[in-house]
Parts: structure tokens; C-alpha cells; sequence
């Protein structure tokens, strides 16, 4: 229509006028493009998220009414302990004016532990599991501690892992009811090469689900689990070279964990079997794995069967 009355007064000789209108088009686009941009999908705010309490709560209840600073973080995860007194400082200078929730991963982090560390830190804001990694897969999660923002709009205006001055600043204009410049919500989107494979073939395919940190950077917090986690690659790379008629694929958390630190886990356990980063979270989410390690196999594209933690007694007779 504007474009239409543009065409019009041109014809007419205003050009002074038609390019002003253009200019004026221009920006509108240009503010219309930052309007939306920043907006994020109705599923993700509708998503339903239970407290450790049992209260069941959206995102989405909180727009038109306050800002919400999310907090994912896990109990080994040794920056987020460093950071949970920054945490309830917060809760504590602006719980009554930003809605502050922190949000567990649930990998290798049982209720009890989850529990000690709130205790540990005196951290009294609402607390969720993400046991599904539904949060996780909304908000890209790639590593912890993650920190986003929201303002009272529902709109995203701060991304990142620091307890840090600028998180601080947004934090401090949010609760003052200041405009926060927003951010685009595309880098929510997925971008990673997906992972491809072939499990609906008939053939028989065991999945090795693990990270290339697990053995050593929870060899303090949970040696236990590191222990797992070394031992379940030594064990599968003998189960490989003695079961060549079965499809075996290490697939990699993508959590803290690029290309060079692949190369490096494939070298230190002498890995000859198609080892992979799940770029997108895609299979860690298609099969709800939220512990490292967890052997699952399949046949005719259907689980058969799991098992996580110690892998020692995994016998493949039975498939």
C-alpha cells in the first residue's frame, strides 16, 4: 500500500516527499524486523516447568508482569559453584522484582545432590530438574552455567555463562522497569550439522551415549561416574572388535565439547568405532539420556534395551 503511494507521488514530481516516505518505510521495516526478532516461540514460553515443590509453572505467566533471569547450572559443574553466592545475591537484591529460577540439568545429578547444594549455598530461589532436557533443547544449552534473561514482554535480552558486570547492568536496569535492547532470538535456532544415522535399516545398532569430559573432569565430584565413563569406552571398543555384525556409534555431548577435544578423547581411549558430537542435542533429546555413560541398542528402530553408569556386565549374547 505505502510502496503504492510512493509510485504516486513520484509520478506527481514530489520527489522530496516520495523519498521521505521511503526513508520512512525503511525504518518502519527496520523496526519491525526488531519488534519480532526477539520474540520467542509460544511452545517454548507455554512449556510447563515443575519445582522441586511440585508446583508446575510457564514462562509465559510472567509476561506483562516481571522480568525472569533463568539460571541452568549443575552440582559438579564447578563454575556454577562459584557463581551460586553471585546467584543469591540476586535472588536476594531483586527476588521482588525479576522472577529468579534456577534450572538443573539433571545430567549425572540426583535429587539428593541437587538438594545438598541448595542447602550448601543457601539458595532459596524456585529450583527445577530438567530431567527431559526440555529447557535445555528450547534455549540451546551448550554449557554450563548458562544464564538468560528475559524482560517483562517475554522478550530475550541477555545470553551467556559469565556472572558478569554486563549481566549485572541488565539485571539492575530489568529491575527498575528500563528498557534492555533485545536480543534476536534466532540464536536460539539450531545451526549445527545434524547427526544421521541409519538405525531404521534392520539391522541391529548400539549407541554408546558419553562426553569427552566425563571421565575426568567428574573425577572429583563424582568419581564414581568418571570411572564409569572411562571403563564403558574400554569396554565398548572390545565389544566392537568382537561384534562386527552389530552397528556400534559413540554419540558425544555437545556440552563443552568441539571438534579438537573429539580428536583428543578418540586418541586417549585408541577409539576405532564412528564417534560423533551430537551438534544439535537431537539424539541425547530423541532418547532422554541424561546420564554418561548409557549404552542403548536398537533393532528395527525400536530401543530394546538401556543401561547407564556401569557397563561392565553388558553381555551381547542377549541381542
Amino acid at each position: 500500500m505505502l510502496k503504492n503511494v510512493i509510485s504516486v507521488i513520484t509520478g506527481r514530481g514530489n520527489k522530496r516527499l516520495a523519498a521521505s516516505l521511503r526513508y520512512g518505510l525503511g525504518v518502519l521495516v527496520l523496526l519491525s524486523h526488531f519488534a519480532t526478532a526477539a520474540k520467542l516461540p509460544a511452545s517454548v514460553l507455554q512449556q510447563p516447568i515443575t519445582l522441586l515443590t511440585g508446583e508446575t509453572l510457564t514462562l509465559a505467566q510472567y509476561q506483562g508482569k516481571q522480568p525472569l533471569y533463568l539460571k541452568f547450572w549443575a552440582s559438579w559443574c564447578q563454575p556454577c559453584r562459584q557463581q551460586m553466592p553471585h546467584f543469591q545475591e540476586v535472588q536476594q537484591r531483586y527476588g521482588d522484582k525479576i522472577a529468579v529460577l534456577g534450572i538443573n540439568l539433571a545430567i549425572n545429578d540426583p535429587l539428593n545432590t541437587v538438594q545438598q547444594t541448595l542447602t550448601d549455598y543457601g539458595l532459596t530461589m524456585p529450583t527445577a530438574m530438567d530431567s527431559r532436557g526440555d529447557l535445555a533443547r528450547a534455549f540451546r544449552l551448550q554449557g554450563t552455567p548458562y544464564h538468560l534473561l528475559l524482560d517483562r514482554h517475554g522478550q530475550l535480552v541477555h545470553r551467556g555463562h559469565e556472572a558478569d558486570q554486563p549481566l549485572d547492568n541488565k539485571l539492575a536496569l530489568l529491575a527498575q522497569s528500563e528498557t534492555v535492547a533485545q536480543l534476536d532470538a534466532s540464536q536460539l535456532i539450531e545451526t549445527g550439522p545434524a547427526l544421521t544415522l541409519p538405525i531404521d535399516n534392520g539391522k541391529t545398532h548400539a549407541l554408546l551415549f558419553t562426553a569427552t569430559w566425563c571421565d575426568w573432569y567428574l573425577a572429583e565430584t563424582r568419581p564414581q561416574h568418571a570411572q564409569y565413563c572411562a571403563e564403558a569406552q574400554q569396554h565398548i571398543n572390545r565389544l566392537a572388535k568382537a561384534n562386527p555384525h552389530i552397528r556400534w556409534q559413540g554419540i558425544v555431548s555437545r556440552l563443552w565439547t568441539g571438534e579438537k577435544d573429539l580428536a583428543e578423547y578418540r586418541k586417549k581411549f585408541a577409539v576405532t568405532l564412528p564417534l560423533a558430537i551430537d551438534q544439535r542435542n537431537s539424539w541425547f533429546y530423541r532418547y532422554r539420556v541424561n546420564q554418561f555413560p548409557t549404552l542403548i541398542v536398537i533393532q528395527q528402530g525400536r530401543e530394546v534395551y538401556r543401561v547407564s553408569g556401569d557397563l561392565s556386565g553388558v553381555d551381547t549374547l542377549r541381542w
